[in-house]
């Protein structure tokens, strides 16, 4: 545990060595994605509203797909090698489910890689 801890406060000193080195910290960047529709012009109430909508649209999304894949998998661990076909349509709903997943999960990639191509 000593040497874990030894090591972060190293790498810490380092990146900040790094940081001054290069004359400081760096400025924020600009919006990589130009085409992106700027929603701050109906006031930072709105855009603190739609924003917290979202996150919260996101997650239970994702809380939904992650209670179908459990229902998926226990659906697969139910079945027994008297009913193959209970197996398959365990596996056919939980494979559905991870799909779905993975697709929440990585919505914001999927998004970003979207607003890239349309622009």
């Amino acid at each position: 545990m000593n040497v874990v801890l030894l090591t972060a406060v190293k790498a810490s000193v380092a990146m900040q060595a790094g940081v001054e080195a290069m004359g400081g910290p760096r400025p924020m960047i600009d919006n990589p994605f130009p085409g992106v529709p700027n929603f701050t012009v109906f006031g930072a109430s709105f855009t603190q509203w739609w924003q917290k909508l979202f996150a919260a649209a996101w997650a239970l999304g994702i809380v939904v797909a992650g209670f179908y894949l459990i229902v998926g998998l226990v659906a697969m661990a139910k079945a027994d090698a008297n009913n193959p076909h209970a197996h398959a349509e365990g596996k056919k709903k939980a494979a559905g489910a991870g799909v779905g997943l993975i697709s929440l999960a990585g919505l914001g990639v999927i998004l970003g890689a979207i607003l890239f191509l349309a622009t």
